[in-house]
């Protein structure tokens, strides 16, 4: 059930204090004897708040210091492609980024205009210079993607362009806390305070200009200047409300954006499901204020703070990430004639995409939960379209070449734009073309509280761990721990019926697991089998324990 404050306006005493959280960031330093405030690199990059000691000036330095050591190895020997989204503490960390990369010799590519700069702006910029240079460069984004204002995240993307593999991650990681606990031993690492770096350690780069110049390649934007649907699209706030502004006079577009003002304390939001302030542009809850409009317009999207989310709404409300991700797979198999590729999901994403795929006869590659198993696979041109259930994806340039390897939230969102003026209708209606005759599913997530005992053992646990026979009355059908492509573990279990699945994950963050489910038996049979799978779930942690 969702909180009394959900789609609300934020209260004034949930808003952030700046000041406060900056200075933590300088003042705080982690507890090194206690585990959750070391680095560590969930599924993407490193998260937490000055507030606690789990993001600082220490942390961000101890993990720039790490990348700066490693880079070579994982074969990057050029400059760094910089980016950070519009969290307070992203401007206090980019400070302490650039500064140990001068400290280390790495130059830095910095924004021209000294403003923010999106994910995929950073991935599409890595792959563009790698193109045509031999020693390769690598990158660094600084946010906590669509996490509360007094988040702060860092995170490493590699030489193709994509997050970092977890070999990468995880050496990143253990690095990281070596320097950590040296530092509070008073030993420490390289770094050049901001106002003495030389002009030659930092070059400015056209992040935005290049970018939004070569969205036609990749998106058909004649189709839009042609129809031009009148479009809101909420900023959120985010690294890309400038992208936005160019993107809409270079093509001459028809869309209104609203919320495209710098505020770090986020205060323009709305409370998300659970009463709290966060940015996530796939939520119904944080995009009230679009769907109230949305009448006034032919579609409305948004996009998360560091933009390599997507949210898209008609008249019908706001579209499931596992909608759009079918009928865009549908449509660019289509639009773009492509007969030698593939479509990638991850384990928690809609089984409609397979269903789909039979029909087309077109190969699906599930992988486990994080976009970077989908990076090699858009990089080699395998894949046409990868995406997430959680609003991630990105898709290959028309000439099915790689765009980026990242998740591009807009250019999502112009492809729900492109897919309006094409085939004149929304994506929910083309979803619904797609789902006839095929059952229309229902998908869902819950929580459930447990140990850190508990998340450990999840993330082991075996096949022959559920002893349960059935899902709401239904056989199960197959029980696995690993994903589909290349056998890889998914850090949780997946149990199937004949009418649906559900998958249990530990949350990286949180002392609980999530149970995501797909049913075939309506909105009823949803709840009795995400029920159901907590059940199971816990009888097996239960015993395992």
């Amino acid at each position: 059930m969702a909180h009394k404050l959900a789609g609300m306006p934020v209260q004034e005493q949930d808003i952030i204090d700046v000041q406060t959280l900056v200075d933590a960031y300088f003042d705080n330093a982690p507890d090194v004897t206690d585990p959750t405030q070391l680095v560590s690199f969930g599924t993407s990059g490193h998260r937490g708040t000055s507030l606690n000691g789990t993001f600082t000036d220490l942390h961000v330095a101890a993990i720039t210091q790490a990348i700066c050591d490693g880079r070579g190895q994982f074969g990057a020997t050029g400059p760094i492609f910089v980016g950070q989204d519009t969290h307070a503490l992203s401007q206090p960390a980019l400070v302490t980024v650039l500064e140990v990369l001068a400290g280390n010799g790495v130059v830095a590519m910095v924004d021209a205009d000294m403003d923010f700069v999106p994910t995929p702006s950073v991935s599409r910029a890595i792959i563009r210079y790698n193109e045509s240079h031999f020693d390769k460069a690598d990158g660094i984004v600084i946010t906590p993607s669509h996490n509360p204002p007094d988040n702060g995240g860092i995170k490493y993307n590699a030489t193709n362009g994509g997050p970092a593999d977890t070999l990468i991650t995880k050496w990143i990681e253990t690095r990281a806390n070596e320097y950590v606990r040296a530092y509070c031993e008073l030993e420490g690492f390289k770094r050049i305070s901001i106002d003495n770096i030389e002009p030659d350690q930092q070059v400015p780069y056209d992040y935005k200009g290049l970018y939004v110049e070569e969205l036609s390649s990749i998106i058909n934007m004649e189709a839009l200047q042609s129809a031009k649907p009148k479009v809101l699209v909420n900023a959120l706030g985010g690294s890309g409300l400038g992208y936005w502004r160019a993107i809409k006079e270079r093509y001459n577009l028809n869309m209104d954006i609203i919320n495209d003002e710098y505020d770090p304390t986020f205060s323009f939001m709305t409370y998300d499901h659970d009463g709290k302030v966060r940015m996530d542009c796939s939520s119904e809850y944080a995009m009230a204020d679009v769907i109230k409009q949305i009448g006034n317009y032919d579609l409305a999207v948004g996009n998360d703070p560091d933009y390599d989310r997507y949210g898209i709404v008609t008249a019908e409300g706001l579209v499931s990430p596992n909608a759009f991700l079918t009928a865009a797979a549908d449509y660019l198999f289509t639009t773009r004639g492509w007969t030698d590729k593939g479509v990638g999901k991850t384990v928690v994403c809609t089984t409609m995409i397979d269903k789909w795929a039979a029909v087309k006869e077109i190969p699906v590659y599930e992988v486990p939960v994080g976009f970077k198993y989908f990076s090699s696979l858009l990089f080699d041109g395998e894949i046409g379209i990868g995406g997430e259930e959680s609003a991630g994806a990105s898709f290959l340039k028309k000439d099915g070449t790689v765009w980026t390897t990242d998740k591009d939230g807009m250019v999502m969102a112009l492809l729900a734009m492109e897919m309006y003026a094409v085939m004149g209708a929304t994506v929910d209606r083309l979803y619904n073309n797609i789902v006839e005759g095929c059952g229309d599913p229902r998908f869902g997530r819950i929580d459930a509280a447990c140990t850190k005992a508990a998340k450990a053992k999840l993330k082991q646990l075996n096949a022959s761990s559920i002893t349960a026979t059935e899902v709401d009355g239904d056989p199960i059908t197959n029980i696995r721990t690993t994903s589909l492509y290349k056998d890889m573990p998914i850090d949780g279990v997946r149990v199937e019926t004949e009418t649906g699945w559900f998958v249990a994950r530990p949350s990286g963050t949180e002392d609980l697991y999530k149970i995501y489910g797909e049913s075939y038996k309506g909105d009823k049979g949803l709840v009795a089998l995400l029920t159901a799978g907590e059940a199971i779930v816990t009888a097996a942690l239960s015993d395992e324990v």
